[in-house]
């Protein structure tokens, strides 16, 4: 009976384990500790692993944000149909008139695509996420999200200094959260990049980095001239180039995954699930 007695007046481990005695941990208290510990990424570790559902949903997100982002670079151009004169209609004109449009489309069709493949690419690595990479993938998405607008302005203004400009501001900074999302996810200590090595690692940050470099240097050209601007973007894929001819042999894709290797010969196989 006594121990049973001590056992219910002891400590409430739940609530006060961690107070000075006599004292209980108010519950607002816990709620603005957890979240300090929500907005400090490496001291609560991944909270999403490769191959479990919350990190899968992540991932699944972003890919429909870039699907949405796609699809909404094309929404106004058949609309433009039905604002002509039906009487007067002229198929010719009309396609003229819609060129830098269809140009447009495209510009944004290929960037958007590029920035799926980096993601994509980035995602065959990074085993994990944290609190900072999630709100850090939402950043990234959100500013792919917000691309068919500049694309856009670009397409109705592409020899105007602002729209040339706001159109590199934009997909640079996308460049710039891409490549920040993969320098954090390499050096974070909660191993969200397990595996490659540090030559490996540098090469995929090279390739992230070349078009948000682009589109920076492209700015001060746009001051001269704003439709040479738009032609020096062509420089990203020659930069691509250049790296992979000084840095390819560090590709990790070079190096085929063991695990997608059939079984040695001589090994016996297994039996057949009855």
């Amino acid at each position: 009976m006594t121990e049973g007695r001590q056992d219910t007046d002891g400590p409430d481990e739940r609530g006060r384990d961690d107070a000075a005695p006599g004292h209980h941990v108010p519950l607002a208290a816990r709620a603005v500790h957890q979240a300090s510990l929500w907005t400090r990424g490496g001291r609560t570790g991944p909270v999403a692993r490769s191959g479990r559902l919350e990190y899968d949903r992540i991932l699944f997100f972003s890919d429909a944000v870039f699907a949405i982002a796609i699809t909404l670079l094309i929404v106004d151009l058949p609309g433009r149909l039905g604002q002509l004169d039906s009487a007067g209609f002229n198929s010719a004109r009309a396609l003229r008139q819609a060129l830098p449009a269809i140009g447009g489309f495209w510009l944004g069709f290929a960037v958007i695509g590029l920035f799926w493949m980096g993601h994509h690419s980035l995602f065959r690595h990074v085993t994990g996420f944290d609190r900072r990479l999630m709100l850090m993938n939402l950043l990234f998405v959100g500013l792919i999200a917000f691309l068919p607008y500049p694309t856009a302005l670009l397409s109705a203004s592409a020899s105007q200094f602002a729209g040339v400009v706001f159109y590199a501001v934009c997909t640079g900074a996308a460049g710039v959260v891409e490549t920040v999302m993969w320098a954090y996810a390499c050096t974070a200590r909660a191993g969200l990049v397990t595996g490659l090595s540090r030559p490996a690692q540098r090469l995929i940050l090279l390739r992230t980095a070349r078009a948000p470099a682009v589109f920076a240097v492209s700015i001060p050209i746009a001051l001269v001239s704003p439709s040479g601007a738009a032609y020096f973007w062509i420089a990203i894929p020659v930069v691509g180039a250049v790296i992979e001819r000084l840095y390819g042999q560090h590709d990790p894709a070079s190096h085929p995954d063991p695990a997608s290797h059939p079984d040695p010969p001589g090994l016996p196989e297994s039996d057949p699930v009855a």
